[in-house]
C-alpha cells in the first residue's frame, strides 16, 4: 500500500510530466504476460493483432519462462523477456520493472495486472499504459487503475481473450469482427518432426493423446481415473492412445501401459520438449484432457479436444476450434476458477468437480469425434 499512497502523492507531477511528452505513434510496445502456457496459447491472438494493425512497431513480450520457448517460435513477437525469478515483489521488483521500461517504450499493455505493474509503467512515463482490468479480487489494484490511459475491464461471459483483444482499442486499433476472429497460435521446432518421424512406427492410427496433468495440479486426475478412463477408450475404439505429460506425470503413465494391452498406449511424457511438442499434438486425430495447457495447445494446432473443465469456467477461457467439446462438472460448487481467481486448492477440500469425472461422457464424445472423421475419409474415397 505505501507504493500506492506514494504514487498518489506523486501523481500531480507524474501526469503533468505526461501531458509534456510528444504524442508519437506506438514505436515499441511491451506486453506483459505472466501466466501459464494455457493463458499464453489463449492470449497469442494478441501479439498477431499488434503485428497485423502496427506493423512498424516492435513487440516486447515479458513473459513466465515456461512459455519462452512456445514464443521463440511465433513471428509475431520480436524480443521475449523473462519474469524474474522473484517476480515483482518488494522493491527489488519494482525496480527491475522501471529499469526495464527504461529501455524506452511508447506503450505497455498489461494482460496480467497486479498493483506493480499496473503502478511502475506510470512512474516510468510511457505515454500509453494499456490494460484489462480485473473483474475478481480487485483489492488495492482497483485504486491504480486512474494511472492508465485505458483499461478495459473483464466481464462474466466474456472470454479472457476477447477482452484482451478489446484492450488494444488503447492503442487505437480498431476493434472489428476480423479482429476477434483471430486464432489462437502456436508452432513446433524443426526438431519435433525428426522426432515424429522416429516415433511412428509406435503409432497406429487413429491417435488420441491423453493429457495425464496440469499446471494447476488442483484441475489433474488421479491414477485411478486415468486407468479407467484408458481403459474405456481403448475397449470401445481402435485408438492408439499418445500419453503426454510431464516428469510429474511419468508414474501415471507406467501404470497406464501396464493395465492396457500391449501397443495400445505409448507413452511420450516428459520425452518432448515443449517447443517440440506441438508437431506431436498436430499429427493427433483428437485429444483428451483436463483443462489445461497441453489441451490448448492441442487446439491451437486445429485438432479436436474434449476437454473436461472440471473447476475451471468456460465462459473465460475454453478451447475455440470447431470440434472443440466441452464436458462441464455438474457439482454446485463449480466452476470456482476464474480469469482472476483461480485457485490451486480445492476450498472444499473434496475436489468434487474432478471426482465425479463423467467418463461415460468423455469417451462418448472420443467416440463421436472418431466416427466423423472415419465418415468424412469414406465420403472422400
Amino acid at each position: 500500500m505505501i507504493y500506492l499512497l506514494l504514487t498518489w502523492l506523486l501523481a500531480p507531477l507524474l501526469w503533468l510530466r505526461a501531458s509534456l511528452r510528444r504524442s508519437v505513434p506506438a514505436r515499441r510496445i511491451l506486453v506483459i504476460q505472466t501466466a501459464k502456457i494455457g493463458d499464453f496459447v489463449a492470449t497469442t491472438p494478441v501479439f498477431r493483432a499488434l503485428r497485423k494493425r502496427l506493423p512498424g512497431t516492435e513487440i516486447v513480450v515479458l513473459l513466465n519462462p515456461v512459455n519462452m520457448p512456445l514464443a521463440r517460435t511465433l513471428d509475431s513477437i520480436d524480443r521475449i523477456v523473462a519474469l524474474p525469478r522473484h517476480g515483482f515483489k518488494g522493491w527489488a521488483g519494482k525496480r527491475w520493472l522501471l529499469g526495464l521500461l527504461a529501455d524506452g517504450y511508447d506503450g505497455v499493455l498489461i494482460l496480467s495486472p497486479n498493483l506493480t505493474n499496473l503502478l511502475v509503467p506510470f512512474w516510468a512515463g510511457v505515454p500509453k499504459r494499456v490494460s484489462v482490468l480485473a473483474d475478481r479480487r480487485q483489492g488495492s489494484a482497483r485504486l491504480a487503475w486512474p494511472f492508465l490511459t485505458h483499461g478495459e475491464l473483464h466481464r462474466a461471459g466474456q472470454l479472457f481473450r476477447e477482452t484482451a483483444l478489446r484492450a488494444l482499442a488503447g492503442f487505437g486499433i480498431a476493434v472489428d469482427a476480423d479482429l476477434l476472429a483471430l486464432p489462437n497460435e502456436i508452432a513446433g521446432v524443426e526438431s519435433g518432426r525428426a522426432r515424429l518421424a522416429a516415433l511412428s512406427p509406435q503409432l497406429r492410427r487413429p491417435l488420441v493423446g491423453l493429457g495425464l496433468g496440469a499446471g494447476n495440479r488442483m484441475k489433474a486426475l488421479d491414477t485411478a481415473q486415468l486407468e479407467a478412463l484408458a481403459g474405456q477408450i481403448v475397449g470401445r475404439t481402435a485408438a492408439t492412445l499418445v500419453l503426454i505429460g510431464t516428469e510429474a506425470d511419468q508414474a501415471a503413465a507406467q501404470a497406464l501401459c501396464a493395465s492396457l494391452p500391449a501397443g495400445r498406449a505409448v507413452d511420450t511424457t516428459s520425452q518432448w520438449a515443449l517447443d517440440e511438442l506441438p508437431v506431436l499434438l498436430g499429427a493427433l486425430d483428437c485429444f483428451v484432457g483436463v483443462d489445461s495447457g497441453a489441451t490448448y495447445m492441442a487446439d491451437a494446432q486445429g485438432v479436436p479436444v474434449v476437454d473436461f473443465m472440471g473447476p475451471a469456467d468456460a465462459d473465460d477461457q475454453r478451447p475455440i476450434g470447431r470440434q472443440a467439446v466441452l464436458i462441464r462438472s455438474t457439482e454446485s460448487c463449480a466452476p470456482c476458477s476464474h480469469a482472476f481467481d483461480a485457485p490451486y486448492a480445492c476450498r472444499l477440500g473434496t475436489r468434487a468437480c474432478i471426482a465425479n469425472l463423467p467418463i461415460p461422457a468423455v469417451v462418448a464424445s472420443v467416440e463421436a469425434i472418431l466416427a466423423s472423421q472415419t465418415s468424412v475419409a469414406e465420403c472422400r474415397q
